[in-house]
């Protein structure tokens, strides 16, 4: 899709790239599918309080990419430097954020952090919706790389993001894996 060739751009340019999506399809099969294509993404992620299991899964998670980062503040610095230094990162926004902005997710008020936005406005760096979509045998996956969003207003970047996923989800609803409570607040 056109956010490939967004992408390619700011590699060629050597500037980074923010790719967000959410717990929707195969995610990782997009790290996957950029690594099969010369391009490393580093990943944002919440650990997992079993500190057994936390192990496998950050080495998986690492296996598709680094820098594998936390959401604290040492893991936020990171995620600038690696985009700062043309690097991507694939983050996936459809989690809860205590002191998030008021973003429609799904018809429903949700908290959702802005930072993202925020990084894409400050650097000039292309927001990429992306996807890895399940095909119907269970075993393909087609990863589809959207038009980027149009820098802005952080809350209405963010906002356009939760719309795409959205519309993934309204599309393919068995394809969205959520165990977590996202609607916890509110306004």
């Amino acid at each position: 899709g056109p956010g490939w060739e967004a992408l390619k751009a700011a590699q060629a340019e050597g500037r980074g790239a923010l790719l967000v999506s959410g717990h929707f399809g195969q995610w990782e099969a997009v790290r996957g599918a950029l690594m099969a294509q010369g391009i490393t993404a580093g990943a944002l992620i919440r650990p997992v309080k079993n500190p057994f299991l936390n192990r496998d899964y950050l080495a998986c998670v690492e296996a598709g990419g680094t820098p594998v980062v936390g959401r604290d503040s040492g893991g936020l610095r990171e995620i600038v430097r690696h985009v700062r230094g043309g690097g991507v990162m694939a983050i996936l926004a459809d989690q809860y954020t205590k002191r998030g902005a008021e973003i429609t997710f799904m018809g429903r008020p949700a908290p959702t952090g802005t930072f993202v936005a925020e990084l894409a406005r400050k650097y000039d760096l292309p927001m990429i919706p992306v996807y890895g979509t399940r095909a119907a045998d269970g075993i393909h996956v087609t990863v589809e790389f959207e038009t980027p969003i149009p820098p802005g207003d952080p809350v209405a970047m963010t906002q356009a993001a939760a719309d795409s996923l959205s519309a993934r989800i309204r599309a393919h609803p068995e394809q969205y894996f959520w165990l977590h409570r996202r609607w916890v607040k509110r306004f």
